[in-house]
C-alpha cells in the first residue's frame, strides 16, 4: 500500500466511489480509496437504486439529473459497456391540494434544471402504468427519464474507470485512526500501515461518525431501517413489452416498481420509523441485513395492494431490511469539515444512488475551491453544536417518516425543537408568535391575530396574509420591533484585523469609528461566500453580522484565513442578542427611554455608537433592513427582554408592534434588499448580483482576480428586480422559471407580496439582454403565469429618504 497520497478517501460506497472517479477527471490521480470491506459493502450493495428527477431542493435536483445522465451516457461512453441503466420513467402521484401547488411549482423549477417533467391525466397514466388505479389522483407528474440502476455495477465501472487513470484502492482495510502532523498534514492509520495525505474525505456512509469521531468531529447521521421487498413473477408482467415506470405514491407512501417479470415494493412508514446503531457502529457489520419486519409495513402494503391489484395477487419472495444514513434535514452532508482543513465530508445521503454523481461537485470544490452549484443545503457545517444525538435522532425519523408527504412553501415543523432561543422566546409565545426554525435558531416568523389563529400549507399566498399586512403598516406608519437575534454575530479584534478584513472584504471597510458598511467575501474563484455588515469599533476592532445560517461556514472560512495575521475572532452569536425598532415615530420612541441625541447630526445613517438605552449600554446602529427610519439594538442578550419591556412600556401608545420574518422580508423586497441563500449565492459574483457599487476592485482581495476578469467580459446572468403587473395571490419562493416570450430566460431568487406598494415582488437571475427598465416578462408560478416588469429601482422610497430621516 502507498505511503502518501494527495487524497486519501475513506469509504467505498457509491458516494466515496463517485469521489474517486471524479477527482480522476480532474486530473487528480494520486489519490487512494481504503474500504474495510468490499466496495459497495455498506449500505450501497442492498439498495433499491431509484434515480428521479423530482426533488424539491433545486442543488439536489441538478445532482440528480448529473447523475441519470453519469449512469445511462458518460460511463456508457467511457467503457464501452452498454448502459445498464433501466430508463422506464416515473410517476409521482398527489392526492391533495397541496400537492396540486407544490408539482406546478415543481414544473417551473424543472425548465431551469433542466429536465423534462409533465404533468399529464389519469388517462395518459393509464397508459403508462395500466396496472395502476389513478382514479383518485388529483394530480400526475411523469419523469420519463427516471429510472434504476443496479448499484454495484455503476459503482464497479466509476472505480475501474479511476483505477485505469493511475488512483489506487485499498480493500479490506479499516481505517483506525487520524491524526494531525506537525506539517499540517493528516496520518490515516490502518490496518495495513499509515498514509500521510493532504487531504481526507469521509465517505464511510454508516461509519462515518465513527470515523468523524478519530478527529474529535461530529457527523449528525443516523442509521435507520428501511425495509423494501421483490415478489415472484406476475404472469401479467411477462408480456409487457416494456418496462413499468417506477411510481412514487402519497396514498401508499411507498415506490413501486417492476422488478424482472415481478415487483419490487418499498414503503416509508409514515409512523413506527426505527433508527438503528444509537450507540455506535461495530466495525465487524459488513453486507449486513436485519431480520424482516413485514408487520411494521402492512399497513402501507395494504394500500399498495390497494392501488396496485396485482400486488395482491403474488407471494414475496425477497424481504431486504437494511441500514440508511439519514441527516436532520435529510440532505446529504458534503464539504469542508468545521474547524479542520483539508478534512471533508461526503456521507449522509438517504438516496445515495440518485445522488451518485456528487462526487463531481465535490471534487470541484476541491481542485478548484468552488462548484459551479449553489452547495450551502448541502455543506457539511450547516450543523453546530446545537444539533446533538437527540435532534439528529428526532429530525432522521421526521425526514424518513415524511419522505412521500405533501410539502408547503411554508413548511414548518416541529420535530427537534426547540435547541437556539432568544431571550424573547417564550415572551413571544405568549403574544402569539409563530416561529420558524434556521440553523437550530426560532425566529418570530408572524404574529397572530384575533381572526388569524393557524396558517395552511401553501405555495400560493398564506392565509396570514391579513396578519403580515397589519404588522407592515405599523412599520410603515407608526414604529415596529421585530427580534434580530437569530443572526451571526463576530468580533474580530488585534493587530491586523484591518488588514484581515480587506483580505476578505470585496469593499473597503468603513474608515471611521462607528461607521457601518456592507460587503461581501468572494472565494478564489469569485462565488460570493457570504455577506456582513461590518462596524468600526476602534481602529483594532471590527463588529460583523451576517446570517445565521452561514454562522459556522463564516467562522471557519475567517478561521480558516487568519493564520498569518494577529487577529482574534470571537463568536458572539449566543451572548448577543438585538432587536430592530423601525418605522417613522423609532426615534421618538427610543429617545423616551434614552438620554443620548438620536438626531441625524449626533447619529446618521450607518453609523453606530455605544449608548445607555434605559439602564443598559447598547450599541446602536442606525440601520434598517425595512427600509424606514430604524435602529439596530446591539447587547449582551441577559439585557435584551428588559430593553424589550421597556420599550413596550413608553412606545404602546404610540402603536408600536411586534413584527416577524414574513413582514421582514416583504419590506426589504420593496427596498430591493438582495439576500445571502438566495440572491448571494456561491455559483454566482457580486457583479452578477448587481453589488459592482460595493466592490472595489482596486485592491487585492479573495477573488479579486477573479472579479477583474469577469468585468472583462460579458456576464452570463445578470440579477434584476421584478414587480408584477396583475394580482394573482400567488408568490414567488425562488427557482420559478422567467420567459420572455415562450423564452426561457432565467430563474427567480426569492419574492414576496409588498404591503406598502401593494404589488406582488421578485428578484430573477435572467440573461443580460433582456435586463432593461420596463422590460415586460413572465414568470411561472404554482398558480400559472404571472405578468411582471423590471425595475431597476427600489419599488418604495428609492433615494432612501426615509432611511436618513
Amino acid at each position: 500500500m502507498k505511503s502518501s497520497a494527495r487524497v486519501v478517501i475513506i469509504g467505498g460506497g457509491s458516494l466515496g466511489v463517485s469521489l474517486f472517479y471524479h477527482l480522476a477527471e480532474e486530473g487528480w490521480n494520486d489519490v487512494i480509496l481504503i474500504e474495510k470491506g468490499e466496495l459497495t459493502s455498506g449500505s450501497t450493495w442492498h439498495a433499491a437504486g431509484l434515480c428521479s428527477n423530482f426533488i424539491g431542493n433545486m442543488t439536489v435536483a441538478k445532482i440528480h439529473n448529473y447523475s441519470i445522465r453519469l449512469y445511462d451516457e458518460i460511463l456508457p461512453s467511457q467503457s464501452g459497456n452498454p448502459s445498464v441503466f433501466h430508463k422506464c420513467g416515473s410517476l409521482r402521484v398527489g392526492y391533495s391540494r397541496i400537492e396540486e401547488e407544490w408539482f406546478r411549482h415543481l414544473l417551473s423549477r424543472s425548465k431551469n434544471v433542466p429536465c423534462e417533467f409533465n404533468i399529464i391525466s389519469r388517462d395518459e397514466a393509464r397508459d403508462l402504468h395500466p396496472f395502476m388505479n389513478f382514479e383518485n389522483a388529483r394530480i400526475i407528474v411523469n419523469t420519463p427519464n427516471d429510472g434504476h440502476v443496479d448499484p454495484s455495477s455503476v459503482v464497479m465501472t466509476m472505480s475501474q474507470i479511476a483505477t485505469s487513470k493511475g488512483a489506487k484502492i485499498s480493500r479490506f482495510n479499516r481505517v483506525e485512526d487520524i491524526k494531525k502532523t506537525q506539517g499540517g498534514e493528516w496520518e490515516v492509520i490502518t490496518e495495513k500501515g499509515s498514509i500521510i495525505a493532504e487531504h481526507v474525505v469521509n465517505a464511510a456512509g454508516c461509519f462515518a461518525p465513527e470515523v468523524g469521531a478519530m478527529i474529535n468531529a461530529k457527523i449528525p447521521i443516523t442509521n435507520l431501517e428501511h425495509q423494501y421487498l421483490i415478489t415472484e413473477d406476475h404472469p401479467e408482467l411477462k408480456s409487457l413489452k416494456t418496462e413499468l415506470p417506477v411510481v412514487r405514491d402519497s396514498y401508499c407512501s411507498s415506490y413501486l416498481r417492476q422488478e424482472g417479470q415481478g415487483l419490487l415494493i418499498g414503503p416509508y412508514e409514515t409512523f413506527g420509523a426505527k433508527p438503528w446503531a444509537l450507540d455506535g457502529m461495530d466495525w465487524d457489520f459488513d453486507r449486513g441485513l436485519f431480520p424482516d419486519d413485514l408487520e411494521r409495513l402492512m399497513p402501507f402494503l395494504d394500500r399498495c395492494m390497494e392501488r396496485m391489484p396485482i400486488f395482491s395477487e403474488v407471494g414475496i419472495k425477497t424481504v431486504i431490511n437494511g441500514a440508511i444514513t439519514h441527516t436532520p434535514d435529510d440532505n446529504v452532508l458534503v464539504g469542508p469539515q468545521f474547524g479542520h482543513q483539508n478534512f471533508w465530508n461526503l456521507c449522509g445521503s438517504s438516496i445515495g444512488i440518485a445522488q451518485g454523481g456528487i462526487g463531481k461537485y465535490l471534487a470541484q470544490w476541491m481542485v478548484h475551491g468552488q462548484t459551479e452549484l449553489n452547495m450551502a443545503s448541502l455543506d457539511s457545517r450547516r450543523f453546530g453544536d446545537w444539533a446533538d444525538k437527540e435532534y439528529c435522532v428526532t429530525k432522521a425519523i421526521e425526514s424518513y417518516e415524511i419522505m412521500y408527504t405533501e410539502v408547503g412553501a411554508n413548511e414548518n415543523r416541529h420535530h427537534g425543537r426547540v435547541r437556539r432561543v432568544s431571550p424573547l422566546y417564550s415572551l413571544l409565545n405568549e403574544k402569539g408568535a409563530i416561529h420558524n426554525v434556521v440553523a437550530g435558531f426560532e425566529k418570530p416568523l408572524w404574529f397572530k391575530t384575533e381572526t388569524i389563529q393557524s396558517e395552511e400549507l401553501t405555495w400560493t399566498r398564506t392565509n396570514a396574509h391579513h396578519a403580515i399586512a397589519d404588522e407592515c403598516k405599523s412599520v410603515q406608519n407608526d414604529v415596529g420591533v421585530i427580534d434580530i437575534s437569530g443572526s451571526s454575530k463576530f468580533m474580530v479584534s488585534g493587530k491586523d484585523a484591518n488588514k484581515f478584513l480587506n483580505f476578505l472584504s470585496c469593499n473597503k471597510l468603513p474608515q471611521k469609528i462607528g461607521a457601518i458598511g456592507l460587503t461581501l467575501f468572494h472565494s478564489h474563484r469569485g462565488g460570493i461566500m457570504t455577506e456582513q455588515s461590518i462596524t468600526k469599533i476602534n481602529d483594532d476592532t471590527y463588529y460583523l453580522v451576517g446570517p445565521i445560517l452561514s454562522e459556522n461556514r463564516d467562522l471557519d472560512w475567517m478561521q480558516s484565513h487568519a493564520k498569518h495575521f494577529k487577529v482574534k475572532i470571537e463568536n458572539q452569536t449566543e451572548t448577543t442578542s438585538s432587536l430592530l425598532v423601525t418605522g417613522p415615530k423609532s426615534r421618538e420612541l427610543l429617545q423616551k427611554i434614552m438620554k443620548d441625541d438620536l438626531s441625524n447630526s449626533s447619529l446618521p445613517w450607518l453609523r453606530s455608537k455605544k449608548m445607555l438605552v434605559d439602564s443598559a449600554q447598547v450599541r446602536v446602529m442606525r440601520v434598517s433592513y425595512a427600509g424606514e427610519l430604524g435602529f439596530e439594538l446591539h447587547m449582551p442578550s441577559y439585557q435584551l427582554l428588559s430593553i424589550y419591556q421597556s420599550l413596550f412600556r413608553v412606545g404602546k401608545e404610540m402603536g408600536l408592534r411586534d413584527f416577524g420574518g414574513y413582514a421582514f422580508n416583504s419590506l426589504r423586497m420593496e427596498k430591493m434588499y438582495r439576500a445571502w441563500g438566495s440572491e448571494f449565492t456561491e455559483e454566482i459574483s457580486g457583479l452578477e448580483a448587481g453589488m459592482e457599487k460595493f466592490i472595489n476592485i482596486n485592491r487585492e482581495f479573495i477573488g479579486s482576480d477573479n472579479l477583474k476578469k469577469r468585468m472583462k467580459k460579458d456576464l452570463d446572468v445578470v440579477l434584476v428586480y421584478l414587480v408584477f403587473d396583475d394580482d394573482i395571490q400567488s408568490e414567488c419562493y425562488g427557482n420559478e422559471a422567467v420567459f420572455y416570450g415562450d423564452d426561457l430566460i432565467g430563474l427567480t431568487t426569492s419574492g414576496a407580496y409588498g404591503f406598502r406598494i401593494k404589488k406582488s415582488l421578485a428578484f430573477a437571475y435572467i440573461k443580460p439582454a433582456f435586463a432593461n427598465q420596463g422590460q415586460k416578462l413572465k414568470v411561472l408560478t404554482a398558480s400559472g403565469m404571472r405578468l411582471c416588469h423590471i425595475e431597476i429601482s427600489a419599488a418604495y422610497d428609492p433615494e432612501n429618504e426615509k432611511l436618513r430621516a
